[in-house]
């Protein structure tokens, strides 16, 4: 189906909508704590009424999460769905992954000065990590389901469980250094080195 001008701009404002409210939400917490606001207040700096607020957050906790990094955007997790081969892991499973998070990256377009506001604002509420952790393991379990899926293997398949493991480390090491380098690169570009490595590496030849 053939998205409209207007649809998209819609789409472009509701982003930038939610991100102003992310970014307002995390520099009010990490100056005056979670409870050093009201909702009303965010509000006002945003330029956005309480029921707007609402329409994107349940509470200030949200809010200050903002949008995982990680979410899958749905037309990524359909690509990678269909990517996998006639066999299972006979296809790019590494590079699809791979594919599949920067283009979470992206739609979740978490720039490296708003990863820095939620590092302060966690600073200000260490008990919003645990929510922060929840989601983290709530997400591999996900990406756990969707490559025993593509490749059509039960999720208890020794080797959809190595692969998922494998793959989970190397998106969180990528994602690690793209939020600390100060280079202007993508997650995508940041990725190749780490892809090309595990493909390189052979772990364990066929017998």
């Amino acid at each position: 189906m053939t998205r409209t001008i207007e649809e998209s701009r819609r789409d472009a404002k509701r982003r930038v909508t939610r991100a102003s409210l992310v970014n307002a939400a995390r520099a009010l917490t990490a100056r005056h704590g979670v409870h050093g606001f009201t909702v009303e207040q965010l509000c006002e700096q945003v330029g956005v009424s309480r029921r707007t607020f609402f329409n994107y957050f349940p509470t200030k906790d949200e809010a200050i999460l903002g949008t995982p990094a990680d979410e899958l955007p749905a037309d990524a997790v359909a690509a990678f769905l269909a990517g996998g081969g006639d066999e299972p892991f006979s296809a790019d499973l590494a590079g699809d992954y791979v594919e599949l998070l920067a283009a979470a990256h992206e739609g979740a377009a978490l720039t490296r000065e708003e990863h820095v506001a939620l590092h302060r604002a966690l600073i200000a509420e260490p008990r919003l990590l645990d929510r922060l952790m929840e989601r983290g393991r709530a997400m591999e379990q996900r990406l756990a389901t969707l490559v025993a899926e593509r490749e059509g293997v039960d999720a208890s398949d020794p080797r959809a469980r190595v692969a998922s493991t494998l793959l989970g480390a190397l998106g969180q090491s990528v994602a690690m250094r793209f939020f600390s380098s100060e280079t202007a690169t993508s997650f995508r570009d940041e990725a190749a080195p780490d892809l090309q490595a595990l493909r390189d590496l052979h772990l364990t030849p066929r017998p």
